[in-house]
């Protein structure tokens, strides 16, 4: 979700990002990489924003 939302720009520095930025997931703060995102999961990044994942169809 970090990739694709351009918050980083490689899978790589994903466990970098989540030590030293704080992420909310469904209000409950988690840094946990590759965790599994379901539809209508919200995700804060503290001082980048929020989102909502959507099912697709």
């Amino acid at each position: 979700m970090l990739k694709i939302t351009d918050i980083i720009s490689s899978g790589g520095m994903a466990k970098w990002f989540l030590s030293e930025h704080e992420i909310k997931v469904n209000g409950e703060p988690d840094n946990r990489r590759g965790r599994k995102l379901y539809p209508n999961d919200k995700i804060e990044v503290i001082g980048f924003g929020e989102y909502q994942i959507f099912q697709a169809d």
